[in-house]
């Protein structure tokens, strides 16, 4: 799924906090974990494997996250704001592509 959203905010690496980087990877693995919870109740009892390619920082565009089960795969792009926003905009984006991801695996 492609998150089309423009970005206004552009932040260089050097503007990381420690608990920013962990709130990403916090959310990415809660995405992780609700894709496994789905492709199971819709009856794949694969565990799930996933890689990034993900750079820090909006200005590294579309951040990508690749679910794998044993026959499928599915590729989440999500813009970083989107990722770490606390919108109900940024939440059904994402929302959106963990149920993509669902239906792509399962």
């Amino acid at each position: 799924m492609r998150n089309q959203r423009p970005t206004s905010t552009i932040m260089d690496d050097n503007q990381f906090s420690f608990e920013t980087t962990q709130e990403f990877h916090r959310r990415v693995a809660g995405t992780v974990e609700a894709v496994q919870a789905g492709i199971w109740k819709a009856g794949v009892h694969d565990l799930l494997g996933y890689a990034t390619d993900f750079g820090f920082g909006q200005k590294h565009g579309v951040q990508t996250l690749v679910l794998k089960t044993r026959r499928k795969s599915a590729y989440l792009r999500l813009h970083w704001d989107t990722i770490l926003g606390d919108s109900s905009a940024d939440r059904q984006i994402v929302d959106d592509a963990i149920r993509s991801a669902i239906t792509e695996l399962g």
